[in-house]
């Protein structure tokens, strides 16, 4: 990346840093904060479907929305402020409809941000895989950081503290957009416009694959996200294990995004997609089996490189081929399609059957990722160098 200058490539750096902060305070630790309020697992899920939900329609309200911005980073940098501005009242609310509200509400702002700075980053790079894996390594940083911390900072305080932290990560994120200024080139923030219609493109059969193979990716991913650490906690784990557990899992996928030239040489991408959906239904069945055995589910989060980033890394690079003229709609409609529908229904699905046990709920996923292996094999057959 010696060709991007620094004023661009450190403030994109600590956006992917700060926001999956956020994630790492959102995906380990939400969960247990709302049982912290008194909600049941049906409860838990529950409402983290529905904060899944809203990222189904988010990104394409904002990508329609986008010819109105005079670029991405003018829109990216309202939506940071409307997030900070709406998680506040989280203080100010009780009971679940109005917690979910909140969590709507934030969410539908939230929502905006990453597509935005993904085709950002994706423009200053010239859409190259090796440079992206080295900008967005540090969201992996900031999650891992985020994690461990937390897991070993509520030892010693309530998990209700999660949302002083969170809003803190946000004001951060709102900061350093300002610092953003040489890729703001005044050029239509998501590419509307140019090229087929973005739901003509979506009618093609190799796209309803790649939107269906995300889709039942991250469905598959609903245990994980929502339960994952109530699940550990229940296997006798201590927070601290659960954050180093976690934190264990974007270790391994930091090394990957920095060692992502070197793997590249061995298999294609499209190889790589294959081979790590197998990998995906792998990890769960071994978290459902041995939840006990230390040492393989250090495996399983090893395992997160592939399951996680190998796979996200694979899709972003298929956005602007599959999506060519459309980007950014393409950008949000793999967004919706997958982080948010997808999410939706693998929270909501685990909250529904976790009353039989973790352990099934972990093999089901591992059903929903063989599944979406059968589709990828079948219908994405385009070759990625």
């Amino acid at each position: 990346m010696s060709d991007i200058h620094r004023q661009v490539r450190q403030p994109l750096a600590i956006f992917y840093a700060l926001f999956f902060s956020l994630v790492g305070c959102n995906a380990p630790y939400w969960g247990p904060y709302l049982q912290s309020l008194g909600f049941d697992y049906g409860a838990i899920g529950s409402a983290i479907a529905a904060f899944s939900l809203i990222r189904i329609v988010a990104p394409m309200l904002w990508a329609h929305w986008s010819r109105h911005f005079q670029t991405p980073l003018h829109m990216a940098r309202i939506a940071g402020l409307l997030t900070a501005v709406c998680f506040s009242a989280i203080w100010w609310v009780d009971g679940f409809w109005p917690v979910v509200g909140v969590m709507l509400l934030y969410g539908f702002f939230w929502s905006a941000m990453l597509p935005q700075y993904e085709v950002l980053t994706m423009q200053a790079i010239a859409s190259s895989l090796e440079d992206y894996s080295r900008i967005r390594l540090w969201g992996s940083v900031g999650f891992v950081i985020t994690v461990a911390l937390l897991g070993w900072l509520f030892e010693y305080i309530s998990v209700q503290w999660l949302p002083v932290i969170m809003l803190v990560l946000m004001l951060g994120v709102v900061i350093n957009s300002w610092r953003l200024t040489r890729i703001s080139t005044g050029q239509a923030p998501t590419g509307d416009g140019a090229g087929s219609s973005i739901w003509k493109l979506a009618g093609r059969w190799p796209v309803m694959a790649f939107l269906l193979v995300n889709l039942l990716l991250q469905v598959s991913h609903g245990p994980l996200y929502t339960f994952f650490s109530i699940y550990l906690e229940e296997n006798g784990y201590s927070s601290a294990s659960v954050g180093l557990l976690w934190a264990l899992g974007v270790i391994a996928e930091v090394i990957l995004f920095w060692r992502m030239r070197w793997l590249l040489r061995w298999l294609s991408l499209r190889h790589w997609l294959l081979a790590s959906l197998a990998m995906t239904a792998l990890r769960w069945l071994l978290i459902a089996a041995f939840p006990q055995q230390v040492w393989v589910l250090l495996l399983a989060q090893v395992s997160h490189a592939f399951t996680f980033a190998m796979l996200h890394a694979v899709c972003i690079r298929y956005v602007p081929l599959l999506f060519a003229g459309n980007q950014g709609q393409g950008q949000a409609l793999y967004s919706s399609a997958g982080f948010g529908l997808g999410g939706a229904l693998g929270a909501w699905l685990s909250g529904y059957f976790w009353h039989l046990g973790g352990e099934q709920v972990f093999i089901g996923a591992a059903a929903v990722a063989i599944l979406a292996l059968v589709v990828a094999w079948q219908g994405m057959k385009i070759e990625l160098e």
